[in-house]
């Protein structure tokens, strides 16, 4: 580097220096020159010396000789040295400061390139102007509520030193031709949605099917740079999927004119083959045989049969695949890698074959990619709307199997009492784990290409990394619980709530003259009662755990316990507080303030009645709730949190009106009258398995 050349020559001035130095203290210079004879102004300046010399012997003691040699050698020596010192610093100075240039010019050739891979990936991620809020936007997700860290691109160092090799030459990014940047779609943030994330680390976030596709064509150049490659499309022959195969098909036609326009070679010399699979029930291969053709692969996504089975064997059909292409070679012996794409909006129904297919598709080297829709928070089975292009009728709430996230349920089944939304159907921000699993684990990625209903809220994908569920086996799942008293407390808590949770109670009853008043209540408080010994139950495991809580460093896990914590405690005051309310009704029923009123109903109150314990008990379930909302804003477990404080967990009664049941005796003839529309009404068509 340039700072060895010029230490160098800092070291040879200095020799140079020392060298002319020496010899003006000794009296000749380096080559034996003798010294000049001094003007004479030195000679009065030695004369007035040598007067000193012989009026003040002591003088010359103290100096170590005669004062007209020994004084004008000392000023000389000194201002020598001085002057050394001095050149010194000026050389250091010059020095550091070349050092600096080169040290900013590595820095600057870094910064450079990483602004570069930000323009390509993540050109929409800044959000810092734009307002923080938890509302859907775009039907997607939620603006970023925490920044953006970009990464020098793969293989380029962060080190100056290292990016200095070569004699220091100044790294190149390798120039883009113009023709394939104007060929091929790149992906941007926009097409992604909110982040791009690595192979094997979770999921991508696409902007619907369009955006999917063009990342996986990314994916296939990349593994047609590798050698030939065997691409095989898994499609799920399920009714919910037709509108889309359709649509893909299109988007895939045009993504093989771009490799054929990028790399015409790879497509004429048979570099790039497809395979097309349609699965539900069984599995049938569209294509005869691996081909080149786009117009055979397009006919085949097109032709794939509808299954009314409702059942998705996705696992045993990834691991089919692997076992009969992953060592795919063709009719000249040219042996072919194998490439995965599997294309559902479920779960897939024979997860217990999960492993078996990630160790087939690993032990052929095919990593597996997955577009699909995203899981819901906590919960195994969503709900879709399906129009049915046969019978031209809109079903709705279909049942799917959309989640959970994570390997096992985490979290309670608990329903908010009052009106409003009940978030039973939440997002996650995350994929389907056995989805997400077969696809980390081969070294694939899944896309999130079906956000579910705009009625379902969505949250930053950036917030939700550091929440991202546990994408191990079971087994490992399961032996890492024994290890964390914490996780496994929401694991017994969760199971609790889903196996045991009682019925809701009513906050309204019939009116107060009714003989059905006080058995309705009645039959209320025994609802009350079995959600109370069902949340008693739940909180047993959670408040074991309560002194391992600020042990736990997972922050989804923390978020877990907190959040299961403060509801299970709000649910057990508010069992109370309705037991005691319905108690004193019962033993002194008050009387009506407005004539119209005729029955009465419960609404919330701060004020805690049962007890001074379960007061106390209301404040500490308000400080986890508080706590969940202050510490994970922008998450599903701080939704949940504010929808439990959005009311109070006390009981007040107050009066309105009922309208008073219709008398149940009815005669022959309004019987057949209301009968009569029914006799004519078709048979409902029964709703597709979907």
């Amino acid at each position: 580097m340039r700072t060895v050349g010029i230490q160098a020559a800092v070291q040879e001035e200095l020799i140079d220096l020392a060298s002319k130095i020496q010899a003006i203290e000794l009296g000749t210079d380096e080559n034996e020159v003798e010294i000049p004879e001094a003007e004479p102004r030195e000679s009065r300046v030695r004369a007035l010396l040598r007067s000193l010399d012989e009026r003040f012997p002591i003088l010359s003691n103290w100096v170590g000789g005669r004062l007209d040699i020994e004084v004008p050698a000392l000023f000389v020596s000194l201002g020598a040295h001085a002057l050394i010192l001095l050149v010194l610093g000026m050389i250091g100075l010059a020095v550091q400061q070349e050092v600096r240039r080169e040290f900013q010019s590595l820095i600057e050739t870094h910064t450079e390139l990483g602004e570069l891979d930000a323009k390509i990936d993540f050109q929409d991620l800044d959000m810092a102007d734009k307002p923080l809020t938890n509302e859907t936007v775009g039907g997607t997700f939620a603006p970023n509520l925490a920044p953006t860290t970009v990464s020098a691109p793969p293989g380029i160092s962060a080190d100056p030193a290292t990016a200095s090799a070569n004699g220091g030459a100044p790294l190149e990014l390798t120039a883009l031709e113009i023709s394939q940047a104007n060929r091929i779609a790149v992906p941007t943030a926009s097409m992604l949605g909110q982040t791009v994330s690595v192979k094997g680390n979770g999921a991508e976030y696409a902007d619907g099917v369009d955006g999917a596709v063009d990342r996986v064509a990314q994916e296939i150049l990349g593994k047609l740079e590798k050698g030939r490659t065997l691409v095989v499309w898994a499609f799920d022959a399920s009714a919910s999927l037709a509108v889309e195969r359709e649509k893909l098909s299109k988007q895939v036609e045009t993504i093989y004119g771009h490799i054929a326009e990028l790399d015409r070679d790879q497509l004429s010399n048979e570099g790039l083959l497809t395979s097309v699979v349609a699965f539900g029930k069984e599995r049938e291969a569209m294509t005869a045989s691996p081909t080149n053709s786009r117009e055979e692969i397009v006919s085949a996504i097109r032709s794939v049969s509808l299954d009314t089975t409702g059942i998705e064997s996705t696992f045993g059909t990834v691991a089919e695949i692997a076992r009969r292409w992953g060592r795919f070679k063709d009719a000249k012996g040219h042996p072919y890698q194998l490439m995965i794409i599997v294309v559902t909006d479920e779960v897939g129904d024979d997860e217990s074959r999960l492993e078996e297919a990630i160790a087939m598709a690993n032990r052929n080297k095919a990593p597996v990619y997955v577009l699909g829709s995203q899981a819901l928070f906590g919960r195994a089975m969503g709900a879709m709307d399906y129009f049915d292009p046969k019978s031209k009728q809109r079903f709705r709430n279909l049942p799917v199997r959309q989640g959970p996230e994570s390997v096992a349920l985490e979290q309670i089944k608990l329903p908010f009492w009052y009106d409003g939304y009940q978030y039973d159907m939440l997002n996650s921000g995350f994929g389907p784990y056995a989805l997400c699993r077969l696809a980390r684990a081969t070294g694939g990625i899944f896309f999130l290409t079906r956000l579910g209903p705009e009625t379902r809220m969505g949250f930053d994908p950036v917030r939700m990394l550091e929440y991202k569920p546990d994408l191990v086996s079971r087994e490992q799942y399961e032996g890492a619980l024994t290890k964390h008293p914490v996780r496994q407390a929401v694991i017994e808590a969760a199971l609790i709530t889903q196996q045991r949770m009682g019925p809701q109670p009513s906050l309204t009853f019939p009116p107060a003259d009714t003989p059905e008043f006080k058995t309705v209540m009645a039959d209320n408080q025994t609802k009350a009662a079995l959600t109370a010994n069902a949340v008693d139950e739940a909180l047993g495991p959670i408040t074991q755990a309560a002194k391992q809580r600020d042990r736990e460093t997972s922050r989804r896990w923390q978020a877990h316990y907190d959040l299961i914590r403060g509801r299970l405690l709000a649910m057990k005051i508010r069992c109370y507080e309705y037991n005691w309310a319905c108690a004193t009704m019962k033993k002194d029923m008050p009387k009506f303030k407005n004539e119209r009123s005729n029955a009465w109903k419960l609404v919330p109150n701060d004020e805690i009645q049962y007890s001074d314990k379960a007061a106390e008990a209301a404040k500490q379930a308000k400080e986890l709730l508080k706590r969940v909302v202050d510490e994970h804003p922008g998450t599903p477990w701080a939704v949940l949190a504010q929808r439990e404080m959005k009311d109070a967990f006390g009981f007040k009664w107050v009066e309105t009106y009922v309208r008073p049941p219709q008398p149940r005796g009815m005669d022959a003839a309004a019987k057949k009258k209301r009968n009569e529309p029914m006799k004519k009404m078709t048979r409902p068509v029964e709703p597709p398995k979907l």
